[in-house]
Order: structure tokens, then sequence, then C-alpha cells
């Protein structure tokens, strides 16, 4: 048993050397103990490699403004282990988190005797599942690796999306986008549908045998429903209806997860789960997600941005292209060093003006020196202290230059914790 929230604290800290473990036998161990909670409450699960935070969060507001108490499940989070889960877009609270975590407390000491233990994400998963089942009535619940052997993958859902496929987490899940499309689809679950973002044809073909294997029915973004323009806004559009996409997250990617959870909602209206045309385009209005092309100083002019692998990284250089084509540009950087690094790079340094090099307090962290020494760009600086990079580039308030910093969801987070 937990005594306080600093002991439990201490426990999950120690809990982080257990390191990530796929497959879910601990997980059923931990929810057969506390009697399933995952089966007591709706829930929409989503996998994906980029877009499940913003398809998450555009889902969760809809649905609030319809009137539904909300559980949301995401990981990372860019503040504290209570953030990755939440009701109506507040946190668990400490006091809560520790009833559960003691609830939890028998099985996790018998898997530790075992030999098996939990991992904390596990535990958190758990957690979550809890909380929702006891506060919530539907919950979207956000995939952390693949899909086929997460610790979210005993959820039963009423929908289950993906958002997108390519290459990430290779180590644990493949090194094809084949490979990776097979663990994603594991969340597709017998007879219930599911809702499939832009593919590559290797992804899309895998997920297709998935779904007919499964009876699940395939809405498939492109085909079943879409993203239109009509001079110059973005509308979606399916064989029902069409919606204006206002939204206040920047970038064209967001369309199309804003699509995602459009027609995740239109299937729920099928299911007499009635949302309106007026509540959704509320719903994707309000939508905000931190760290997704947010400007966090008007002077001088700062953007920082999660993207953390090669897909999120295009999606990034396309807005910035569109929005700043012709401003000087200035880029902070760091990131994990198990990400692919040299590839992140290249794609990065022709569309800015000055690199700035950095590192991050994390294990995972590259160092400052590693990822200078990988970085060919002909106008690169590197500092040890990020902070003190922040500092001197805040007191340049007249300045035109608009600095970027990217790299790392982790690193980011920190960066705008450092700016409240």
């Amino acid at each position: 048993m937990f005594s306080s929230l600093e002991a439990l604290d201490q426990f999950f800290e120690a809990r982080e050397t257990v390191g990530i473990k796929p497959g879910l036998d601990r997980m059923e161990q931990l929810l057969n103990d506390v009697q399933n909670p995952q089966l007591k409450v709706p829930m929409i699960h989503v996998a994906g490699t980029n877009g499940k935070g913003s398809t998450v969060t555009y889902l969760a507001s809809i649905l609030q403004e319809a009137g539904y108490q909300v559980g949301t499940f995401t990981s990372p989070s860019l503040t504290n282990r209570q953030a990755m889960i939440q009701l109506n877009g507040e946190p668990i609270s400490d006091e809560v988190l520790l009833s559960y975590a003691n609830q939890l407390a028998p099985e996790l000491t018998k898997l530790d005797q075992e030999n098996n233990p939990a991992s904390l994400f596990e535990i958190i998963v758990a957690i979550a599942f809890m909380f929702f089942a006891d506060h919530s009535s539907i919950a979207v619940v956000e995939t952390g690796m693949g899909g086929l052997e997460d610790a979210t993958n005993l959820v039963d859902p009423i929908v289950s999306i993906i958002t997108s496929i390519g290459y990430d987490h290779t180590a644990f899940l493949g090194e094809t986008i084949a490979d990776i499309a097979k663990h994603k689809a594991g969340i597709i679950k017998p007879n219930k549908p599911i809702i499939v973002g832009k593919m590559v044809p290797e992804a899309a073909e895998v997920i297709k045998e998935v779904s007919i294997a499964n009876h699940a029915p395939l809405h498939q973004l492109g085909t079943d429903f879409q993203v239109i323009w009509i001079e110059n806004r973005p509308y979606y559009k399916d064989e029902n209806q069409t919606i204006p996409l206002r939204l206040r997250l920047l970038g064209e990617h967001q369309f199309l997860n804003t699509a995602l959870a459009i027609k995740t909602i239109a299937l729920l209206n099928e299911m007499n789960r009635p949302i309106s045309k007026e509540q959704i385009k509320l719903g994707i209005r309000q939508a905000h997600l931190p760290a997704r092309f947010e400007q966090i100083s008007d002077h001088p002019v700062i953007i920082i941005d999660g993207a953390h692998n090669l897909e999120s990284i295009q999606a990034f250089l396309d807005t910035v292209n569109k929005l700043y084509k012709n401003v000087e540009k200035h880029l902070i950087f760091a990131a994990f060093r198990d990400k692919p690094i040299k590839e992140m790079l290249t794609a990065l340094e022709p569309h800015f003006d000055q690199m700035s090099i950095t590192t991050f307090e994390h294990a995972r962290a590259a160092s400052a020196d590693q990822l200078f020494n990988i970085s060919n760009h002909q106008n690169k600086q590197k500092f040890d202290d990020w902070k003190e990079l922040l500092n001197s580039v805040r007191q340049d308030k007249l300045t035109k230059k608009v600095t970027f910093v990217v790299g790392s969801l982790d690193f980011v987070g920190k960066v705008r914790e450092y700016f409240k």
C-alpha cells in the first residue's frame, strides 16, 4: 500500500527501470483483479504513428460539447503522469490516483513475486480504466506503442481508429511498413468498425486484410469520406453531410485528423448516440492541443511543435513553408537518441537560416555534441543548456526572425512549461 503521493511517486520512479514490456498477460491479471473496468464504459480506441493526440483532442471536444463525461488517455504527457488521464480536460487528482494505485497494489505485489513486474505504463493504463469506469460516460483511449501488444488493447471498443502508419519504434514494431501496420491493426476487433486515415499502399493492404478477417466494417479516408476544398476553404464530406472545418490548430494535416474524428461521430450517430452538426462544429472550433505548432511568444515569435519522427517533421515543414515562406527562420533542435536523428536533421536543415543544437534532461536524450556532429548545417551553434539558449532568444524582442523549437515532445513540453 502507498501511504502518500510521495511514496507513490517514488514507486513510479523506480518502476521506470522496468522499461517497455509488450504483451498483455500482466494487464489481464491486473484488470481481472479489479473486475475488468475497461469493459464497463464505451471506449474509442486510437492507434497510429502520428495524429493520435490531435484526433483524440477533436473527438473529446465534440463529445464534451454534446454533453458527455469524456475520459481521455494519452501518452506521453507534456507535464506529469496525472495529465495522461483526464476527465473533460481536467487531469485525475492526486488523491484519486493514489486511491486507485492502492486498489492495484496487491496484484502488483503478486506480479513482482512472480518475477513478472508490471511496467509503469501498464499500471497507469489500468488506473485510467478504473477511473473511466467510475467517472466517464465515454472514453477515448490512445495506444502507447503499436496496438497488438499495447497495454491498452484489452478494451472492447465501439469504434477503432488508425490515424497513420510510418516508421517509429522499429525495434519493437518491425523494420517494414507492413510489419508496423500489423501491430497497429491489432486494435481491429471482430465486427467493430475501423476508421483509417491516409495510408501508403503497403499499410492499407494489411489493414484491409485484418478488417476482412475480423468482419470489421472499414471506413477509409479518401474513399468513404474526405476533406474537400471549396473556394480555398476546407470541408469534411461523406455520403450524408458536408461540414466546414474551422480549426484553432494549425497545419493542413489537422484537417485529416479532424475528418477522422467527424467520421467517428457519424458512426456514433448510427449507434443511437445523437450528436448534432452544430455540436461537431463547435467542438472542432474549440479544440486545442498544446505543442502542436503552438506560438508561445509574440515578441520575439517562438513556435513549438512536438514533431519527433520523419512523418511529423514533414507535416511540420509543410506548415512552416506555407505560413512563414519569406521570413528568416531559426530552428532549435533536440531529440531522443533512439530516433532517426540524421534523417530528421537532413529533412529540416534546408528550411532554416540558423540552427541551434541543444539537449535536455532525459535518460534517452541525445547529447548536444552528438547532434552537432551529425548536423551539416552551415550556420549551426551548440548549446549544452537549453534554458540559457531560450533566454538569449527571448532578449531580442524586436527581431523579425521566427524561432521554432522541435525534435521531441518531451523537450518541447519542458520549453512550454519554462515559458509559463
